[in-house]
């Protein structure tokens, strides 16, 4: 099965054993594809017979060419300004010279939106409606669990692990069978089944197996090993054998025919056709032919029927197959293990071509939604001549309102939604109208409206999504790694081993990762990997280069220099991987190279949309509708708070009266209430005392936010309590100090029953979640239609609007002494902030070995103590302060689309080593920057600091400090300060991560371009927080032989001309430093100001 929407990630137990694949010369062909720009569009008729003329420019040639469409290839709706793809051959018109392809129904094929990857299975199940896997690609939910879809999992690890290792006895499959259902536990317990029936359900649809071995899997075919062959004549008969297995689960993307599929099995087949004639000739001495090829396996878990979806999808399968294997694939394999029939289905030219017709129109309708034509106003006062959201045309086809069929189709909700509220269609005649009415009649107008607008806001901000995943197939490595995104020119190292701690376990369920590789570049020096986009826990796709697309996908693991190490789903031989090279059109190489590429959009906006829809569906929570969609007053019980409160009082004593309040007005709660923290009011120690009282009173309780850090700082406050807490995610993700909470760390559940406990006893659940945080990154949304319409307001902000009442405000804090407060006092909560007690406002950061260390630091350096900048900042009773870099100078840098500040990271390394020296523990300190590139550079220098955090300031939430340093990096002469400077809610987020002591490394003169920051100035020249550097500052202190170091920053790149501004910067001639301008990236310009991409972005980090 391929890696649709509809089906659950599944494991491959068993290491499959692959059998080498050397494609021959004369069969090795693969098509022959032209990536096309269309320059202009001509319709003309030619005896009576419609045809389009496209005046394309080949890519990346600039060629000019011509495509002629004929036959039913001209349904597509073709624009100027459209990729597209020729596969064929073309022919020189003798009038104009020009290049030409006819594409008909008899030769060569037509792409239209290559980039577009449509799975073979959505394709397959499009004939009866293509509305049906549009929607389903759009809103994608992971709650779609089926008996017959478990039953069908389960059954293809069996039959793929029986594959694997040429295993076919009854034992054997019996135990395959209980181990599979063991490992879908989760699935049974959705499904509502035990292990003992879903064990029978398994066993009477492999009854087919055994037979099936004994059948097929054997050197060349036996006289018993027919085939059914729905083409073959009556005198014709057909004989298989399968020789050998070459892969599991080959996940296959096709940027040529603009497909992807993940095939069940990969497999050699020896197939002899036999043509058995009336003649006793013919009979006495029969015609075989005998032919040997790759094909694809697919198993089904039903009765042999042969229907037109398994029959279309294993065609497919037959293309993408060919692609990967450098060869033409004559047939495909259907085999229904109910039965111990095999099908051969034959890649049929008219059937190919009837389907990537069907491809195009399907890609046609999703490019529709993707395509802005123009801006679109959602505000009341829109500007004249602008089109609304109620000008929307539907870009879906129609239904095909079949009573029986759409009333049996998974995507009815979803489908009726979109056709009430997106396309508004009043319908009380047509065949499907009472399931209509069912489905909608509970949606006001209103309601329809604001799912219309929202589901329109986010296809604005979704629309050019495609081209972060098309840069994959479209950029070379080399030009991808230069925009940060890709490690080129990379090589297994065989030689490595991993760690058990990054191994992965089966207790992982559903983790991608299955493998553990560690890659390093193929030619020494070169641009260290720490200079990309690319990060620990960062999603990525494995590829070869030239030409084999995602051979596997995973994670970042570790990420060093010169070495990266990846945990990833698939097996990459490189002795397999060679073989397919030499199969194809680049011809001979030599060695296996790697490109990594990111996979920026892992998750997808289908997830947000599910999110959304979740809410309108017939059956859902109606009392949720009314309270976020009509905004009804939530309500409040007057006396329950009062009562379980003063039931546990004594738990409570520690909480002053505003965070009593909170607890008091959550438990009065009926529907929502809200509580706004400012930074260290105590919202962990709130939310953590809301879950224990929540608890008592008999309540089950989700804790969900943003971030893995926020969730697990709240876990971190129960300790101590006396209930049991289930802790679901990542286990890579999740702080080791609650490890212990996850279902990977608690006995292998073996039964449902065991399982069911685990999952369901648990009174509080947590996890974290796609969503908007109030006061920390509210939405930032950059189409201009999208902020009018409101995406980025965040539900927070929406609820108290409308209903301040159910809103406690915290303001009581006991986090940073008086000093660091009054920042965030004065720019930001217009001294609402109070410190919850005087030793809280007085407190400092007292270091028990300054003087001593200081000495020691003077002895060695060119500094001396008077007037030492170092001494200034190690001082007790400086608090908070800004360091100026000007004079130094320490200007930032760009490492391809990135920016980084090399001498500034050296500054913020010595006042590190400075605080630790002088005797501050490693995790009383945290660094912090708004770049991720400065943030990598740092964690390089200070890598032997393992107890030392580094973060940004969306990963600070709770990460509270005696010190923190924070990194501006921005510093030029032009003032260009980018847009993160702006976003004075991860500003304010960065400096309130600090109790004693705040140090701000930065460039006054670049940094004061931004308003809140020019505040901040200000009030820091009143208070005397500036502290100057002189020139050179940073050399002035020799930590070489004061603290240990295990390697340079010089040794981060090359010697190469283009890294010498690290060595300039490293060996103090800054003014030779200089920025080099680069303009950012697409990808770049994307994901500023679109937090909502950020969002799905950051998900996955």
């Amino acid at each position: 099965m391929n890696s649709d929407f509809m089906t659950p990630r599944k494991s491959s137990p068993v290491k499959p054993k692959r059998s080498r694949y050397a494609v021959s010369e004369e069969t090795a062909k693969g098509p022959k594809v032209t990536r096309c720009t269309v320059k202009a569009v001509e319709h003309r008729m030619v005896k009576g017979r419609s045809e389009k003329i496209l005046d394309v420019t080949a890519v990346p040639t600039k060629d000019h060419h011509q495509i002629i469409l004929r036959d039913d290839w001209t349904h597509a709706n073709v624009c100027p300004g459209d990729i597209v793809n020729a596969i064929g051959d073309w022919s020189r018109e003798p009038s104009t010279g020009v290049l030409t392809m006819s594409v008909c129904s008899k030769a060569n094929y037509f792409i239209h939106h290559p980039d577009i990857l449509i799975t073979a299975t959505s394709l397959s199940n499009a004939s009866h409606c293509s509305r049906r896997p549009l929607l389903a690609n759009m809103v994608r939910s992971s709650s779609d669990v089926t008996p017959s879809l478990v039953w069908g999992n389960i059954l293809h690890e069996v039959m793929q692990t029986c594959l694997s290792v040429a295993k076919w006895d009854d034992k054997f499959m019996d135990k395959q069978i209980s181990e599979a259902a063991q490992r879908s536990l989760g699935e049974l317990l959705r499904i509502g089944m035990s292990m003992p029936q879903a064990i029978i359900e398994v066993k009477a649809r492999a009854k087919g197996l055994r037979a099936f071995a004994d059948k097929y899997i054997a050197p060349s075919p036996k006289p018993e090993a027919l085939m059914t062959n729905t083409r073959a004549s009556r005198d014709e008969r057909s004989l298989l054998a399968i020789p050998q297995l070459y892969d599991i689960e080959e996940d296959i993307w096709s940027p040529a025919y603009g497909l992807k599929g993940k095939i069940d099995a990969s497999v050699e087949a020896v197939v002899q056709d036999i043509d058995d004639s009336s003649t006793p000739f013919a009979r006495a001495a029969p015609q075989v032919r005998e032919s040997r090829s790759p094909m694809p396996f697919e198993i089904k878990t039903g009765r042999a029927v042969a229907g037109m979806e398994h029959r279309a999808q294993t065609m497919l399968y037959t293309l993408l197959m060919g692609e990967r294997y450098g060869t033409e694939i004559p047939s495909g394999l259907l085999y229904y293990t109910q039965s111990e029939e095999v099908v051969r289905v034959p890649a049929a030219r008219n059937e190919l071509r009837a389907l990537l017709v069907s491809r195009n129109d399907l890609a046609g309708h999703m490019m529709s939604r993707l395509r802005a034509k123009c801006e679109i106003a959602v505000s009341e006062d829109q500007v004249s001549g602008e089109a609304t959201i109620d000008d929307l045309e539907s870009f879906l086809p129609p239904t095909i309102d079949d009573n029986r069929t759409c009333g049996k189709c998974f995507a009815l909700d979803t489908c009726m939604l979109y056709r009430k509220a997106v396309e508004g269609v009043m319908d009380t005649t047509s065949d499907i109208a009472d399931i209509y009415a069912l489905k909608t009649g509970h949606l006001t107008s209103a309601q329809a409206a604001f799912f219309k607008k929202w589901e329109a806001l986010i296809s604005l901000e979704e629309k050019d999504l495609v081209r972060f995943r098309k840069e994959l197939w479209t950029m070379s490595a080399p030009e991808r790694e230069e925009k940060g995104r890709c490690f080129s020119d990379m090589v297994l190292d065989l030689f490595y081993t991993p760690p058990d701690s990054l191994k992965p376990t089966t207790k992982k369920e559903g983790k991608i990762h299955r493998l553990t590789y560690r890659f390093v570049k193929a030619k020494s020096g070169g641009v260290s990997l720490l200079s990309g986009h690319m990060g620990i826990g960062d999603a990525v796709v494995v590829s070869v280069e030239p030409g084999l697309l995602a051979l596997a996908r995973g994670f970042v693991i570790e990420l060093a220099p010169e070495s990266v190490v990846l945990g990833v789903d698939h097996e990459l031989d490189e002795e397999m991987i060679m073989d397919r090279l030499r199969g194809r059109r680049e011809g001979f190489v030599d060695k296996v190279v790697f490109r990594i590429d990111k996979d920026e959009m892992f998750g997808g906006m289908a997830r947000i949309r599910d999110n959304l829809a979740q809410l309108f569906y017939a059956g859902a929570d109606s009392r949720l509708l009314e309270l976020i969609v009509d905004l009804t007053e939530p309500r409040f019980v007057e006396d329950e708070g009062d009562h379980l409160v003063a039931k546990t009082a004594p738990a409570l004593a520690h909480l002053n009266k505003d965070q009593l309040l909170a607890v008091r007005t959550v438990l009065r709660a009926q529907d929502y209430a809200l509580i706004l923290g400012m930074p260290g009011t105590g919202k962990t120690t709130v939310i953590a005392a809301i879950i224990e009282q929540l608890v008592n009173a008999g309540k089950t309780v989700l804790l969900t936010s943003y971030t893995h850090s926020a969730v697990d700082n709240i876990l971190m406050k129960l300790d101590d309590a006396d209930f049991d807490v289930l802790r679901l995610g990542n286990l890579d993700k999740i702080h080791p100090e609650v490890q212990s909470r996850t279902l990977a760390a608690r006995p292998l559940a073996k039964t449902i029953e065991q399982l069911e406990h685990q999952v369901m006893s648990p009174p509080v659940v947590a996890t974290t979640c796609l969503t908007i945080d109030h006061d920390f990154i509210a939405l930032q949304v950059k189409n201009k239609a999208a902020r009018k319409g409101g995406l980025e307001v965040s539900l927070f902000r929406r609820l108290s609007d409308a209903h301040p009442e159910a809103v406690v405000d915290l303001t009581h804090q006991y986090r940073m002494n008086s000093d660091i407060m009054l920042l965030s006092n004065k720019l930001i909560y217009s001294n609402r902030l109070k410190c919850g007690s005087d030793s809280v406002a007085s407190r400092s950061l007292h270091l028990p070995q300054e003087k001593k260390f200081m000495a020691l630091v003077h002895s060695r350096s060119t500094c001396r103590d008077s007037g030492c900048w170092l001494s200034q900042l190690m001082s007790e009773s400086c608090k908070a302060v800004f360091v100026d870099t000007d004079n130094v100078p320490a200007h930032d840098s760009r490492v391809g689309d990135l920016v980084e500040n090399q001498i500034e990271a050296s500054l913020v390394h010595q006042v590190t080593e400075c605080l630790l020296g002088c005797g501050a523990e490693q995790h009383q300190i945290g660094v912090i920057s708004l770049y991720r590139q400065q943030l990598k550079l740092l964690s390089y220098l200070l890598q032997e600091r393992k107890g030392l955090e580094i973060l940004t300031a969306d990963r600070s939430q709770g990460r509270d400090k005696d010190c923190i340093i924070i990194s501006m990096v921005r510093s030029n002469s032009e003032g260009l300060i980018g847009e993160l400077m702006k976003d004075w809610r991860r500003l304010n987020v960065s400096f309130t991560r600090a109790r004693s002591k705040l140090i701000i490394i930065g460039s006054r003169k670049t940094l004061q371009q931004a308003p809140l920051l020019k505040d901040f100035f200000e009030l820091s020249d009143r208070q005397g927080w500036i502290l100057t550097l002189s020139p050179d500052a940073h050399l002035m202190h020799n930590f070489g032989s004061v603290v240990p170091r295990k390697r340079s920053a010089t040794d981060m790149t090359s010697d190469a001309s283009e890294n010498s501004v690290l060595r300039a910067a490293v060996s103090g001639d800054g003014e030779k430093a200089k920025r080099a301008k680069v303009i950012r990236s697409s990808g770049e310009a994307i994901l500023t100001g679109r937090p909502l991409l950020q969002d799905i972005v950051n998900d996955q980090k």
